[in-house]
């Protein structure tokens, strides 16, 4: 993400997998975040917001892509270490972070669409597998807790 992406506190996306355009309001804790990182000299609009990309360095589609892969195998690594420390034995990463917004979502009484929307999938069909899965589970351990 790159800081023209965020106009008056709002985010202006468009998600890679997909294509799909997303546009949020940037909530205060997560403009706090992105505070953080704002420069204190001059930036260029087109520069990115967190220093994971650098616009010098990763020119190429497969520069970005092999980067963005070993960040996130980094994140995962990071978020495993971290639910080993909290006792979690969920095999936690940032497809469970997902499925963990998604499901929250739902539970909470959000509508499917709307969930799909903030996702940035296709359509409501692939909230509703994604979903799913995770329901499965939930359905697997409930039986296994009455045994």
């Amino acid at each position: 993400m790159k800081w023209s992406n965020i106009v008056d506190g709002c985010v202006f996306y468009q998600r890679a997998k997909t294509g799909k355009f997303l546009q949020f309001k940037l909530l205060p804790p997560a403009q706090a975040i992105v505070e953080e990182y704002r420069p204190q000299s001059p930036y260029d609009q087109e520069d990115y917001i967190f220093p994971i990309l650098n616009k010098r360095v990763h020119l190429t589609p497969t520069q970005i892509d092999n980067r963005l892969d070993e960040v996130l195998k980094r994140v995962n690594k990071g978020l495993k270490e971290l639910a080993h420390l909290a006792g979690i034995t969920v095999n936690l990463t940032m497809y469970v972070a997902r499925h963990t917004y998604a499901t929250v979502l739902k539970r909470s009484g959000v509508a499917i669409p709307v969930i799909s929307e903030t996702m940035g999938h296709a359509s409501p069909d692939i909230t509703q597998v994604y979903l799913k899965s995770f329901a499965d589970e939930v359905i697997d351990e409930a039986n296994e807790f009455l045994l």
